[in-house]
């Protein structure tokens, strides 16, 4: 498995796996905008100072993906690193793909100097078994996402 910033020849791959998470998601009652996906997954690309994006590779196929952006605290001027997208195909959630991206991730932010990484799971695509595997890799559960649908 090869763990690597995407490139721009990845884009119409993620989108499809974006399409997938989608599919998966909580979020799959709301239309899936490919132009706006496209231009998220543009912005990763392109500004690799504040955000770090990782894709998991075997055998030429991208199985999974990662992001995440650095962001001050609001009270103090240090610095966090939160994700907002993390998705592995269903056919390699068994494998090694979610934990190198996250320590990927970890890495990226350990060397922007961040005090934090905060991990989430908002989409409900499998949480049960991204829970424990957030937790084996030392992170501590803070709080919930708690949504209501307004219409």
């Amino acid at each position: 498995m090869v763990i690597r910033p995407p490139l721009e020849g990845d884009i119409e791959t993620l989108l499809d796996l974006g399409a997938q998470m989608h599919r998966e998601s909580a979020y799959s009652f709301l239309p899936y905008d490919r132009q706006k996906v496209r231009a998220f997954i543009v912005s990763y690309i392109e500004d690799r100072i504040t955000r770090c994006s990782l894709v998991a590779e075997i055998d030429g196929a991208i199985i999974g993906m990662i992001g995440g952006t650095i962001m001050d605290y609001y009270f103090c001027h240090e610095v966090l690193v939160a994700d907002e997208i993390l998705f592995v195909r269903s056919d390699h959630r068994t494998g090694m793909a979610a934990l190198a991206l996250i320590r990927g991730l970890q890495k990226w932010a350990t060397h922007q100097g961040a005090r934090e990484l905060c991990l989430s799971v908002s989409s409900s695509v499998n949480y049960e078994a991204t829970d424990k595997l957030y937790e084996r890799l030392g992170f501590n559960r803070v709080g919930g996402v708690f949504k209501k649908r307004l219409n």
